[in-house]
């Protein structure tokens, strides 16, 4: 085993808990048509294998989970990447800090353009952590302070986003397979530390996203972490298994983990997914698209372009002011948008997913092959 030396000390912090107890805000409901605010953006990287996680450690280098091709003859190519930073402000050739990780897709089991493996990458505590799920061999958090890297905790089910809650020493996933909030101590057992109700219509909840809450000033002493919740397919309709969901009724929860208490933060949203705070406390959302379209062959991948289950190019970045109650849209016709970070004014947001190469139409109506690809995008 080798040592990273990419790896560097930086803490992740809770805004100060000594403020007076503040009750909480009424919940946010997005409009059809929010505010638009305009963003310059752009494609940083390209041709990659459904990239989900991402993150820029503190040498500017940026960090990418990939979960790899969904092929059959590809069956391990889930990969940790790094891009190192160049002095133009730019991002080089990739290099591979960790491989050989299976790749699942799921379009059998779904009808959807849906490919499982590695997740997310998360720092705390002194050390990275890489998250997969693996229904096969069973389902993972990785330590990267060693390579090839080693695993900390084992769990069954759906592993997906990762954060380190340092009042509690503790690092926090969902499992949407299982509409649940877990807690993992080096040690211990998983704990259950949050159950996630279905929804209006029955569907599951779909728990995707877990991040610290920096929004509420809580009382002293008070933890509660901000889920996103993406809406499982409902059910009954087998004519429609494949894009059978419904719009609008995705939330942000925030969860207490003191009293187990949910509540509504945002309502409103349609297949909400990756979450993360502005340095100015707003919340910015993805939403992977907008409608659902075309749902996939059991046996076969379509010829022709074909959307898969989830409408291409119809995603949107929103901006919520939880403060002064308001949303903005900062982008539109994103490509299925799944994780973002963000380092001062800057986004960077994965994008693309499904099977690389087959045949979809962009925005304007042009066949292209599908990929996964990285897009930075400039905050006002």
């Amino acid at each position: 085993m080798k040592h990273w030396d990419g790896i560097q000390n930086v803490e992740q912090s809770l805004l100060s808990t000594q403020s007076l107890s503040m009750p909480k805000p009424p919940s946010i409901v997005v409009a059809q048509q929010p505010l638009r605010t305009t963003c310059a953006s752009s494609i940083i990287l390209r041709g990659l294998n459904n990239p989900r996680g991402i993150k820029i450690k503190p040498d500017g280098n940026l960090l990418l989970v990939e979960a790899g091709t969904g092929d059959a003859e590809q069956v391990f190519s889930g990969r940790l990447l790094q891009f190192k930073r160049d002095a133009a402000g730019g991002y080089g050739q990739a290099e591979i800090v960790a491989a050989g990780f299976r790749s699942m897709n799921m379009q059998a089991r779904m009808c959807r353009d849906e490919i499982f493996g590695l997740a997310d990458v998360a720092y705390g505590d002194g050390r990275w952590l890489l998250s997969q799920t693996d229904y096969v061999s069973g389902s993972r958090i990785m330590d990267l302070s060693t390579l090839p890297p080693q695993t900390l905790f084992h769990s069954r089910g759906n592993l997906n986003a990762l954060c380190y809650h340092p009042q509690r020493q503790s690092w926090l996933t969902v499992k949407p397979d299982t509409n649940q909030a877990i807690e993992f101590i080096e040690g211990k057992a998983e704990t259950v530390i949050g159950v996630l109700p279905d929804l209006s219509g029955g569907q599951h909840a779909v728990p995707v996203t877990v991040i610290l809450d920096q929004s509420w000033q809580q009382s002293s002493g008070s933890q509660a972490v901000l889920i996103s919740l993406f809406s499982g397919e409902l059910q009954g309709d087998v004519e429609k298994t494949g894009i059978y969901f419904e719009k609008g009724v995705s939330k942000i929860v925030r969860l207490d983990l003191d009293t187990g208490e949910i509540s509504t933060v945002i309502a409103g949203l349609t297949l909400a997914t990756g979450m993360a705070f502005t340095d100015q406390g707003q919340l910015l959302v993805l939403e992977l698209c907008e409608d659902f379209l075309q749902p996939m062959p059991v046996a076969e991948v379509p010829q022709k372009p074909w959307h898969g289950g989830f409408k291409r190019y119809s995603g949107r970045l929103l901006c919520v002011d939880l403060a002064r109650q308001t949303v903005h849209c900062l982008a539109e016709h994103l490509d299925t948008p799944s994780n973002l970070c963000v380092v001062g004014n800057s986004v960077f947001i994965s994008e693309g997913m499904g099977l690389p190469g087959r045949p979809i139409a962009n925005p304007h109506g042009e066949t292209v092959a599908l990929e996964g690809y990285v897009r930075k995008l400039i905050l006002p």
